[in-house]
């Protein structure tokens, strides 16, 4: 089974360190114009005291006095503000020459400072008895504190970006760890090794009380398992002595009566009888001695493309006494870390089903290869092949399936099959050869010989 690339621990990092970053340049914008907005209402504020000033000057000491203040404001600085005065007639009685005489209203427009550059102003005109009075005051300080604020939000993005960076690595190191962790337990169990736990970080948050409940899962797990398979043995091997005892007395029987007789032929089929039988309980024997992973002591490097070149020659003259064809395809120098016996057991139970279960003049075809690190096992024939429907039946145990399937047979071939490659940490596929039926086997290969890999 091919690994998966771990992506929701990326995932949630992203989308935590992008919503971060999201939420500041949203908080920075709605504060920048916020603050935008303040400073133009502070100025206006200013503009309009200024003008209400003035404007009662005007009123109650005349215009005289109002262009005297003007002037006194100018040489004390203006008090960061111009002036421009006209009469009714239009004629300019205060301000510079090049100043534009303003409609009524507020205007931002451009005005020339003391050094004859022109410079940003918000200006504010009204009518003050007869007379037009325009209050403006220089926007270059505003416009300087706001891109210096855009700066320093800018560099503050940056920095907090970074930060959330790191931060968001940290966090997706330390799931991905523990993520880890629990996926490699799971595996281990998958692959037979029940007795795997869970560590806890000892911090004692939500993953690792996850973690202590899927550890009390998986202890329950394994106790029922234990309890099944120590059942399942001690009735097989509780059942065995008395049937070997029983098939030793039918033997001996069998030899006392004459041949031909009905006795004799009732005798030796009870004998065939107690052999399937005994066949049965090995069977079952096998399968939970692979299933308890108990035979990961035997697990040893070897030659995998010669032992089955080795298996397919043994069986070339069964399939020809059967009246199949027996053909592989085996590529050299495949090495695989497993158990021989097994192994070979698996790759037997697939041949055996492909010439026992097919009409005479089957082509069977067993094939080895290695892709990327996966080594493939497939037997292929061209029979009969099993319905899609009844694919997944057929490794599940005690099946046998109608028609070409013999119903002498226990129906463990298959499900052997499967506990085997389980525990190579591989899969079975049973698949439609059109015509007839594909037996996939994968195997996770942790040492590879020389054949070239295939994509």
């Amino acid at each position: 089974m091919r690994p998966r690339r771990a992506r929701a621990a990326r995932q949630i990092t992203l989308l935590f360190v992008g919503g971060l970053i999201v939420s500041a340049v949203l908080l920075g914008c709605i504060a920048y114009v916020a603050g935008r907005g303040a400073i133009a209402e502070q100025i206006d504020a200013r503009i309009e005291t200024e003008m209400g000033s003035l404007r009662h000057l005007k009123k109650y000491s005349g215009t005289a006095a109002l262009l005297k203040a003007i002037e006194k404001s100018e040489e004390r600085g203006g008090g960061g503000f111009d002036y421009i005065l006209m009469d009714p007639a239009g004629r300019r009685l205060f301000g510079e020459p090049g100043d534009p005489a303003l409609a009524a209203g507020w205007h931002d427009i451009l005005l020339d400072d003391d050094r004859g550059q022109q410079v940003p102003v918000r200006a504010l005109t009204a009518e003050v008895d007869g007379l037009r009075l325009t209050v403006a005051t220089n926007m270059s300080p505003a416009a300087a504190l706001l891109r210096t604020t855009a700066i320093l939000f800018a560099v503050a993005l940056l920095v907090l970006i970074a930060l959330a960076v790191g931060c968001g690595l940290l966090f997706e190191r330390a799931l991905r760890s523990r993520l880890d962790l629990m996926n490699r337990t799971a595996v281990a169990i998958i692959a037979g090794r029940l007795e795997s736990r869970i560590e806890l970080s000892g911090h004692g948050d939500e993953l690792d009380q996850l973690a202590t409940t899927f550890n009390s899962m998986f202890s329950r797990i394994e106790a029922l398992i234990g309890n099944l398979r120590q059942v399942s043995s001690d009735v097989a091997h509780e059942l065995r002595t008395p049937i070997t005892h029983l098939q030793n007395r039918l033997e001996q029987a069998l030899e006392q009566l004459p041949p031909g007789s009905i006795g004799y032929e009732t005798v030796d089929a009870a004998i065939d009888d107690s052999e399937r039988i005994l066949s049965l309980f090995s069977a079952l024997l096998r399968i939970s001695e692979v299933e308890a992973g108990t035979v990961r002591r035997y697990f040893r490097p070897f030659d995998f493309s010669q032992q089955a070149t080795m298996i397919v020659d043994s069986y070339g003259a069964v399939a020809e006494d059967r009246g199949c064809r027996l053909l592989s395809t085996i590529a050299p120098d495949i090495v695989l870390e497993g158990d021989p016996e097994l192994l070979s057991q698996a790759m037997t139970n697939l041949i055996e089903n492909a010439i026992n279960h097919n009409p005479a003049g089957t082509n069977v075809t067993v094939a080895v290869d290695r892709y990327d690190d996966e080594i493939v096992l497939t037997v292929t024939d061209d029979g009969a092949g099993i319905g899609a429907a009844d694919r997944e039946a057929a490794l599940r145990r005690f099946v046998r399936l109608g028609g070409s399937r013999s119903q002498s047979r226990h129906g463990l071939g298959l499900p052997l099959v499967q506990a085997i490659a389980r525990l190579h940490q591989g899969e079975i596929e049973l698949a439609d050869a059109r015509p007839g039926l594909r037996a996939i086997v994968r195997l996770r290969c942790s040492h590879a010989g020389a054949a070239p890999v295939r994509h």
